[in-house]
């Protein structure tokens, strides 16, 4: 079966042909691409120079022919006749863009700054009209740099297993009560789900007398932010529309076991919010790639339509935690030291990525996946805790 992206090039070449080819009465060219299900939808057009596709005539999907062993020759017999159209093509344009340098007449719309033949080929055959997918990273840092907000916390799963690492022992119980764990994660469950309980945070902030503060970012608490909104109605009458509208379907998550955010930065829901929305007013941010902790739910939502945002945000953009996570001042650091914790720095796009399971298959697991963009050592911790399951690569 022809390739989709052989059909792609074959257009492009024809496109080319047209634009460069003298001729007195213009007929645009039209290629027919044929996919399985758009039978008898349209028909072909004639072309204004045939001769550049005479090895091109069956270039429809005859979507009968399904076998298997049909279609693997026919893959072969077609790639034979790419390379050829792709050499004939090198030969013409080299001509044509020769003649067109000393001419100074025909440009090709937005090609005009292609060096080569080879350039113009390794457009039509690269993908098109797909958007630039955000760059997801995560980066090692080293334990004795200055913790601050912005900074993720990945655990170590040598301290919270029983059954990982060199040396095997208990947890520690206030270390796993911190974190709403009763008892470390067991080995039944699978490594996908014991990683889901392996705690990755957020530091918001540290301060020399008040220590640190953090939340964490992969524990749910079964609610969506709309449960908060239900109200009952007073003398049989409807509850008011909710108030935070936009964010109805946003899961509720637990960010620890202490207390939430100081009362001059929470909001007045007593929520807190770590989100990607830049004009909320009286937010923090904390990383250069736009993440922001804090400010006026009720605002954002108001803001979320205004026409100068350099891009469309929605509720998908912001996350929402009860309680927070801290620690005594120079507590953090001691457990840094211990080897608690990984310290890392990643992308917002990681971050915010949705977790949801797909079907029967369950989403990589955030801990998971930051421990294998960073790599090196860390990527073979996370081989070690997946070891009954295939390596990652």
């Amino acid at each position: 079966m022809r390739s989709f992206s052989s059909r792609v090039v074959v257009g492009f070449f024809a496109y080319l042909q047209f634009l460069f080819t003298p001729s007195i009465a213009f007929t645009p060219p039209i290629i027919l691409i044929k996919l399985k299900g758009c039978k008898n939808r349209c028909s072909p057009m004639p072309f204004h120079h045939m001769a550049f596709y005479d090895d091109f005539e069956d270039f429809e999907f005859n979507e009968e022919d399904e076998d298997e062993d049909e279609d693997e020759d026919e893959d072969d017999e077609y790639s034979a006749v790419d390379d050829a159209a792709v050499a004939d093509f090198r030969s013409r344009m080299g001509n044509i863009f020769g003649d067109a340098a000393d001419d100074g007449e025909k440009v090709v719309p937005g090609l005009k700054n292609e060096s080569s033949v080879d350039d113009l080929i390794r457009r039509a055959t690269s993908s098109s009209g797909s958007e630039e997918r955000p760059v997801e990273w995560a980066k090692p840092i080293e334990s004795d740099e200055k913790i601050e907000g912005g900074m993720i916390l990945v655990a170590n799963p040598a301290k919270f297993c029983s059954d990982f690492g060199d040396k095997v022992k208990s947890p520690s119980t206030s270390l796993l009560n911190k974190f709403g764990l009763t008892l470390p994660p067991p080995a039944d469950l699978g490594p996908d789900r014991r990683a889901d309980l392996l705690p990755v945070l957020c530091i918001i902030d540290r301060h020399p007398l008040k220590g640190s503060h953090a939340v964490l970012l992969n524990r749910r608490t079964g609610y969506l932010l709309g449960d908060l909104e239900q109200q009952a109605g007073e003398d049989d009458l409807p509850p008011p529309p909710p108030r935070l509208g936009a964010f109805m379907i946003q899961p509720l998550w637990f960010g620890g076991t202490s207390s939430g955010s100081n009362q001059e930065s929470s909001s007045s829901s007593g929520l807190d919010m770590l989100h990607q929305f830049p004009m909320t007013d009286g937010s923090k941010r904390l990383t250069e790639d736009g993440l922001f902790w804090g400010g006026d739910p009720a605002q954002a939502q108001d803001d979320l339509s205004d026409p100068s945002l350099d891009r469309v945000y929605t509720g998908f953009d912001f996350r929402f935690f009860v309680q927070s996570t801290r620690w005594l001042p120079l507590a953090l650091e001691r457990e840094i030291r211990e080897g608690t914790w990984f310290c890392a720095s990643v992308s917002k796009e990681i971050l915010f990525k949705p977790r949801d399971r797909m079907g029967t298959r369950r989403a990589k697991p955030l801990w998971t996946e930051i421990m294998e963009l960073m790599g090196g050592k860390y990527l073979d911790i996370r081989n070690d805790f997946y070891s009954d399951d295939a390596p990652f690569p």
